[in-house]
């Protein structure tokens, strides 16, 4: 019966799942989704963990575990690993941290990049039967070997203005004609649905943190 529960458990998560399960940053107390490039993900393939026999993987988990960082002191730290697992009939989570790492609290994550967090309401702007969707605000940090550079915590106007003067600078240097080569697919695949098509330029400005690798102005 058990087998038989979680069978249509499974087969109703990859019907109707729309979105992953977000990995997770505490910052300042506050919980925020993380949506972007896992760097915990990427740290445990290292130790080639054996997958708890009690984890269940659906469309909304793919990969079995949920990560959860905390930034203290300006450094990132790797904090805790849940899996999803069948309880009493419903689905649950359990964190596996202590599993895989028994004597430690939490892992500093040594990596060096941009990473940005939406937070707050939506915003829809409409524009030619087309509609964009974006938060309220941001937070955007500089990451360098597990260490806080550079922060920021924007409303969405100003999250754009920081990306617009940072694409300027951007602009000048040698990576610029780098990238207008590289991404020309990414960009036709960019505009294939839109009715109004962007430029080149536009395209490199909304990937900005993703070309660039310090938030410095």
């Amino acid at each position: 019966m058990k087998k038989l529960i979680l069978f249509f458990l499974i087969i109703s998560f990859k019907v109707f799942a729309t979105e992953q399960i977000p990995d997770i940053l505490v910052y300042n107390g506050k919980k925020y989704e993380w949506r972007s490039y896992n760097t915990g993900r990427d740290y445990i393939k290292q130790f080639n963990f054996k997958v708890p026999e009690d984890a269940i993987e659906t469309t909304a988990n793919n990969g079995f575990y949920t990560f959860t960082y905390t930034i203290e002191n300006d450094s990132l730290f790797l904090t805790d690993i849940t899996i999803l697992i069948l309880k009493a009939g419903n689905l649950n989570s359990r964190s596996v941290f202590k599993d895989f790492f028994k004597d430690k609290k939490k892992i500093i994550m040594e990596f060096s990049k941009i990473q940005t967090f939406p937070y707050g309401k939506q915003i829809e702007i409409k524009k030619s039967n087309w509609t964009d969707i974006y938060n309220k605000k941001y937070l955007v940090f500089e990451f360098k070997d597990g260490r806080i550079e550079k922060k920021y915590d924007l409303n969405y106007k100003n999250f754009f203005k920081l990306k617009k003067k940072l694409f300027v600078k951007f602009k000048q240097t040698k990576e610029y004609s780098k990238a207008k080569t590289v991404e020309i697919e990414n960009l036709e695949n960019f505009n294939e649905f839109r009715p109004d098509k962007i430029s080149m330029d536009e395209y490199l400005e909304i990937k900005i943190f993703g070309l660039i690798k310090t938030l410095k102005e």
